[in-house]
């Protein structure tokens, strides 16, 4: 039996042990199929080991299937049944087992994390649950601390990872911010454990994997054996190499699970039918949060609240050792894409994107990387302010580019119409507004966020001119 047949046989097996719902019939985009695999197999040319990729529509699964190797060493092909590791797609599972402890009466997202940790010092602030579930409680993230990585290969106990993390300054007031935060995540998973009696891999094995089939999802400890686990790789030198290795204790409820692509489409279908929660705890895990000073950020508990051309989208993505990983949701158009590699820093959303806008009939448009505008890339220069956030434009090179706050610097591609795309990313996009022939405001659009920044300096350009002109 060849590859492709195993893998068609896979699928219907998937299929008949799903709900009825799962059998309605869906809108396929003629071609969609050999697309898809096109778009994978670019991808994994680009020194990927692996990719899985599962796509459900309308309820009816369009595609499971492997690309690559799980092990490259021993030449093991990658199929919908390999598992990868999830990095922080673990948090909406975090966030799920807390909305259903909320409702069955043993916390409230209100409760102080005093609560349930009451050696936590918080250092004089008031901590509630749901600063924790959407990154507004300022406690530092210990992912951020100098060398954490290097502890990260250490079976530390709950007790030793929150040393690492416990005494170190607020960031800022609990919920003045949002700053993704994993410290946060791992103390959620102390909460369930703390509010239920079980452990934290217990209880989501009992009241969310277990339930729904997902036998192939579990918290991911190295040192039992795991069936079909994917090795993890990362890139270097345009060579894939081991990458490094990390305890499963570290990232915890943040990002410690394990699974693969027919057990996260389960997971899509039962979140789609509103299995789990009250209609009224969805609302609660997807609504957008808005800041202090009115600042609106698109993340609900455990999700990002973007949109893709238009589309109502809900997605998170996962980074950790070896692999790279991707879930989005798209509501109002019943569709799933997952995406899991097992390279770090594998573009998992790009292709999730592109994947997705093939199913939707959304034309790809490509990105270019126009001519310089020397003028008007000296005009756009300068700081604008979000808050007390600043991103700094700069003209070098012949290139405009942008130092956004504590990430990397970022060479701008022009797309015309005062619009350019991030060599970093093609999914985030700078858009300038002009007033009075005076650039007033950049918006900063990417799959999860929008910001506007408002110009906040004297054009450092423009007095360079004056300087010129007045000599």
């Amino acid at each position: 039996m060849n590859r492709r047949h195993a893998g068609y046989l896979l699928l219907i097996a998937w299929a008949l042990s799903m709900p009825a719902r799962a059998v309605l019939a869906a809108t396929v985009p003629a071609g969609a199929i050999e697309k898809i695999d096109a778009i994978v197999q670019e991808g994994l040319d680009k020194k990927i080991a692996s990719y899985a990729v599962g796509v459900i529509k309308d309820g009816r699964l369009i595609l499971a299937r492997g690309y690559g190797y799980a092990d490259v060493e021993n030449g093991v092909p990658a199929t919908a049944e390999t598992v990868y590791r999830l990095g922080s797609i673990t948090k909406q599972f975090t966030a799920m087992a807390i909305l259903q402890l909320a409702e069955a009466g043993k916390l409230s997202l209100e409760d102080d994390l005093s609560k349930f940790l009451p050696d936590f010092p918080l250092q004089g602030h008031k901590v509630a649950i749901h600063h924790l579930l959407n990154h507004t409680s300022g406690i530092k993230s210990y992912t951020s601390l100098p060398n954490f990585f290097r502890t990260a290969r250490q079976d530390l106990s709950h007790e030793e990872m929150l040393a690492l993390f416990k005494e170190q300054p607020f960031d800022f007031e609990p919920g003045a911010k949002m700053l993704y935060n994993n410290s946060g995540y791992y103390l959620l998973g102390l909460v369930i454990e703390k509010a239920s009696g079980q452990t934290y891999a217990e209880y989501l094995a009992d009241h969310i994997f277990k339930p729904l089939g997902m036998h192939a999802t579990r918290y991911g400890d190295n040192r039992p054996l795991i069936p079909r686990r994917a090795m993890a790789y990362k890139r270097e030198r345009g060579q894939l190499v081991n990458d490094d290795a990390i305890s499963m204790n570290a990232p915890g409820a943040a990002g410690a699970l394990v699974s693969n692509v027919l057990d996260l489409l389960k997971w899509h279908q039962a979140l789609e039918a509103g299995d789990f929660l009250s209609p009224s705890s969805y609302e609660d895990m997807y609504r957008p949060l808005t800041l202090p000073g009115g600042r609106f950020i698109k993340y609900g508990y455990g999700w990002g609240l973007g949109e893709m051309a238009g589309k109502r989208k809900y997605s998170h993505g996962g980074g950790i050792n070896g692999f790279s990983t991707m879930i989005s949701r798209y509501p109002d158009d019943r569709l799933g894409v997952i995406v899991l590699a097992n390279t770090a820093g594998a573009p998992a959303s790009a292709i999730e994107m592109s994947i997705a806008r093939v199913m939707l009939g959304i034309e790809e448009h490509p990105v270019v990387d126009l001519p310089t505008d020397e003028t008007l890339f000296r005009s756009l220069t300068g700081t604008y302010a979000l808050g007390d956030e600043e991103f700094q434009f700069t003209f070098e090179d012949g290139h405009l580019y942008v130092q956004p706050p504590k990430r990397a610097r970022d060479r701008l591609k022009f797309q015309g119409d005062l619009q350019f795309i991030s060599s970093l990313s093609e999914h985030v996009r700078f858009k300038f507004t002009m007033k009075d022939g005076r650039p007033v405001e950049v918006e900063i659009d990417s799959p999860n966020d929008r910001l506007t920044a408002s110009r906040r300096d004297d054009n450092p350009g423009e007095k360079a001119d004056k300087v010129q002109n007045d000599k």
